[in-house]
């Protein structure tokens, strides 16, 4: 029960990363103000990349649920991949996708609990 908990605190936190992300790469990208300010180089297919990035992550976070090892890389590229998009910018987007890449991890290789019943069937 405790590793759904988790599994769905990390799809939680990796669906806000992605929101954030989006707001960002549609600043970044449409007003150019952000990049201007930041020094980044103003180049309009870096929506599109970001877009890609993006579906991305919302993927990795979906997936934290049923296949924590796949969502757990794709967050994590994801999360990797926002730097090369928004530059310093990602810091407000991508601690969060990497965060809930983190705990699906964690919680993904945990041993699972024994049950109170031996092979045998008797009650420990």
């Amino acid at each position: 029960m405790l590793r759904l908990t988790v599994r769905t605190f990390a799809l939680i936190i990796g669906l806000i990363g992605v929101v954030l992300a989006f707001i960002i790469n549609l600043l970044y990208s449409s007003l150019h103000v952000l990049g201007r300010v930041a020094g980044i180089t103003n180049d309009p297919s870096h929506f599109f990349w970001g877009l890609l990035v993006i579906a991305v992550g919302l993927v990795g976070s979906l997936s934290v649920l049923f296949m924590p090892t796949v969502g757990v890389v794709l967050l994590l590229v994801a999360g990797i991949a926002f730097f090369f998009i928004a530059g310093w910018w990602a810091l407000l987007a991508s601690p969060f996708l990497l965060i809930a890449a983190l705990l699906a991890y964690r919680h993904s290789r945990r041993p699972r609990q024994e049950s109170s019943r031996d092979q045998q069937g008797f009650v420990r």
